[in-house]
């Protein structure tokens, strides 16, 4: 079901961060926020489909739970990697990992997006968007097999770390650990742009976080840096608005971005409008001016300086529903699964066993499609996972079902808006401990209007004692 297409303008998620001025090093001269890569990558927003149904309605206010501790990338300027690990974090606590588990580590995902992704490897930053994809293709690894390093290498650590032009190792602060290489890598299924109007349509279908990046205007941010007069009080509270023409004009001067994990929003929060010179932007009777309606977000500045007075504890804020629009690039990614053993390195067990059925099977609008495996091989099965190909137009139309016998689990409902095709991986964890053997079926029902596909073919994979 489509839903119509919105304009909007898009700038990408930047490889140049702003840092905050607060924990655990001052804000210095060097590792100022850069200008480069600044538009690079994003599409723009009127290009992408906006995946809000036609009589979509919202709650005022929404602020999702599943959220790691609130973190600081000190003074290294990779707030990307930080939003993008806050996302990842947030995904597999959705799935089921323990929160002491869901702590995975930056110094890792900022060597791999450059030196095994190969984004980015001029630069101390990156884009949400090479961070993620670094994640679906090589995965990360937890915190404790190569912890962050808040502070970024100088020619104290290597002679070649100064001037314009690093080698890559200076901005990844060397090479990882050795044990890297044995622990587990923690992947994602895929991960995309949407269209920033599609925000909330994403966190309501999905209850998960959305990866913004921005260009940074600092007035707005009420930071340090900024050569326009600050208010410290929105700066304890986290509040970000939208950027009056003085500040577009003093940052452009000085260019850089910054990236966040977007959780919820505020439709009634009001926040008075400033001008150039900090004071209060009136209208013709002489009554302040305000702008409504702010998103709720996770930033990585560490929980002593911004937002330590924000309701949602400290490190979080308030940005602007403008200011995303007109400046934002958005990036999510899918639920994953969670690995099957506990201990790294995670290896499986048992006997692996794999079939597939080839459907073609037409999915037309409002119908259900089904097809079956019968397996005669027996075994108690220690993990089942289903792998579906279908060709779509629209994934949030789709409800995939597995059953078997009295166990039935839906493993896809109505998810991804307007995204074409389905090849995804699902873990199916409540079968564990029942028989192979027997007659297993997928159902795939179509519940929209205007789109339809092909269920191409699915695959079991699955393991016995």
């Amino acid at each position: 079901m489509r839903a119509r297409l919105l304009p909007a303008l898009g700038l990408s998620l930047v490889a140049a961060c702003a840092i905050a001025d607060e924990e655990p090093t001052p804000y210095d001269d060097e590792h100022e926020p850069s200008e480069d890569n600044i538009t690079e990558g994003a599409p723009a927003n009127a290009t992408l489909p906006d995946d809000n149904k036609a009589d979509a309605v919202y709650p005022a206010r929404v602020a999702l739970q599943f959220q790691s501790p609130v973190k600081s990338q000190g003074s290294r300027g990779v707030c990307s990697i930080f939003a993008s690990t806050a996302l990842v974090e947030n995904l597999y606590l959705k799935a089921g990992m323990p929160p002491a588990e869901a702590d995975f580590s930056e110094q890792y995902l900022q060597w791999a997006t450059k030196s095994l992704q190969g984004a980015y490897r001029s630069t101390e930053g990156s884009s949400a968007d090479a961070n993620l994809q670094t994640i679906v293709r090589y995965g990360t690894v937890r915190e404790g097999a190569w912890r962050y390093e808040p502070l970024p290498w100088t020619t104290a650590n290597d002679p070649a770390c100064t001037g314009e032009s690093r080698p890559t190792r200076c901005y990844t602060n060397g090479e990882p650990p050795a044990a890297v290489a044995q622990a587990t890598k923690y992947k994602l299924p895929s991960s995309r742009w949407i269209n920033t109007n599609s925000i909330k349509a994403h966190i309501t279908a999905h209850g998960t976080g959305v990866n913004v990046g921005m260009t940074f205007f600092y007035q707005a941010w009420n930071h340090r840096t900024s050569q326009l007069p600050v208010d410290a009080e929105l700066w304890r509270k986290g509040v970000v608005t939208y950027p009056n023409a003085e500040d577009k004009a003093k940052s452009a001067e000085k260019r850089a971005g910054h990236a966040i994990h977007i959780i919820g929003w505020d439709d009634d929060l009001e926040i008075p409008m400033r001008d150039g010179q900090g004071k209060p932007v009136l209208d013709a009777s002489g009554k302040p001016r305000t702008e409504k309606g702010f998103w709720l977000f996770k930033n990585s500045w560490g929980t002593a300086g911004f937002g330590i007075n924000h309701p949602y504890g400290p490190g979080y804020g308030w940005l602007s529903y403008r200011y995303v629009q007109e400046y934002g690039s958005a990036v999510v990614a899918d639920l994953p699964s969670l690995p099957t053993c506990p201990s790294e390195p995670c290896t499986g067990g048992g006997t692996p066993r794999t079939y597939t059925k080839s459907a073609g099977a037409a999915i037309a609008d409002w119908s259900t499609v089904t097809s079956t495996i019968n397996v005669t091989d027996a075994g108690t099965l220690a993990d089942v996972k289903l792998t579906v190909d279908i060709e779509h137009t629209y994934q949030g139309d789709l409800r995939l079902t597995l059953s078997k016998g009295p166990d039935s689990f839906v493993v896809f409902d109505r998810s991804g808006g307007s995204t074409d095709n389905l090849k995804q991986t699902f873990s199916v964890t409540g079968l564990v401990s029942k028989s192979l053997t027997g007659t297993w079926t997928l159902q795939v029902e179509d519940l929209g209007w205007g789109d339809i596909g092909t269920l191409k073919s699915w695959t079991l994979e699955v393991r016995t004692n």
